[in-house]
């Protein structure tokens, strides 16, 4: 039986496959690069999700191409957690990866000891096989390090905030910028933006710092993971700056005021439902709170919080 999927070219050779995470929609995306007699990857998404992987590149009519390149924009397990299992698959594949996250990858036992500790028992329905990466085909890229596809070429733009391994990738074909999650998330068709922040590695200050690098770049496009293309770019920004403003004030007030855990996440959840409710597109909470679980926004917001406050981050 043929896996159902939204595959669809959405211009410049590029195509965005839909990974249908936990039966959800719009979730997480995948972007494929055809790139003459071969394709890239940007993201891969979890092995969980591989045979919605498989039937986009065959629904784009690109699967009996060689898949060449992989390029994550981090190296958490809903952008990156396929990659083992994809080079195991095609002797050729390359995987470029920001040099922070790089080790992890070849090495993924420190991840995965990270993950369980969130995830726990659930790790294998969500994410399903990690392996690690052959060290000679993991490529650790520096900031603004080019990789040349042949009839393209991606940049990488060191973007922390989200995570400290995280980069934008600018296309020079398209001026698409492949954001991961330092430029929000998103879910079509609604306006509104959010700030994705799991622990353990947020750093407002760091952030916005990415976002007015991002916004100096000037893409023609935002290709957000979470979820699809946004050629609106300046307001998006704008409205993720403002919205991550928004958490970080919500949160620490709730926290001063002596909400304990549960009672932030429930600030959290109605947050969210009014700017949902806002934004009259009601059917998009339950993809932002599979992007980002409510629990693991505020663990990660509290501990940004405390770091703050003990000095460690500016």
């Amino acid at each position: 039986m043929s896996t159902p999927v939204d595959a669809r070219w959405i211009g410049d050779d590029i195509g965005i496959i839909d990974l249908d995470f936990r039966g959800v929609p719009r979730v997480i995306a995948a972007y494929v690069l055809r790139t003459g007699d071969s394709i890239a990857l940007v993201e891969c998404g979890a092995s969980r999700s591989l045979p919605y992987l498989d039937a986009g590149l065959a629904a784009l009519g690109v699967a009996d191409l060689p898949l060449t390149n992989l390029l994550v924009t981090h190296i958490h397990l809903d952008h990156a957690g396929a990659a083992g299992v994809l080079q195991q698959r095609h002797a050729d594949l390359q995987l470029w990866v920001h040099q922070i996250g790089a080790k992890h990858m070849v090495d993924p036992s420190g991840l995965l000891r990270s993950a369980t500790r969130i995830y726990g028992d659930m790790m294998d329905t969500l994410w399903g096989e990690i392996v690690p990466c052959p060290e000679d085909r993991t490529h650790a890229v520096a900031d603004e390090q080019v990789v040349d596809l042949g009839e393209r070429t991606l940049t990488a733009y060191y973007t922390p905030g989200h995570a400290s391994h995280h980069i934008a990738w600018l296309d020079s074909r398209s001026g698409a910028l492949f954001t991961g999650d330092v430029a929000g998330v998103r879910i079509p068709p609604a306006s509104l933006t959010l700030p994705p922040t799991p622990p353990p590695d947020i750093d407002i200050a760091a952030w916005r710092a990415s976002i007015a690098r991002m916004q100096a770049l000037q893409p023609a496009r935002l290709l957000l993971t979470h979820f699809g293309p946004f050629d609106d770019v300046a307001r998006h920004l704008t409205s993720l700056e403002a919205a991550l403003t928004e958490m970080v004030v919500l949160i620490d007030e709730a926290q001063q005021a002596g909400q304990d855990r549960d009672a932030l996440i429930s600030t959290l959840r109605t947050h969210v439902q009014r700017l949902v409710a806002d934004d009259q597109v009601p059917d998009t909470e339950r993809q932002f709170a599979l992007t980002t679980p409510y629990g693991m926004a505020v663990d990660g917001m509290q501990r940004y919080l405390r770091k703050r406050d003990e000095g460690v981050l500016a």
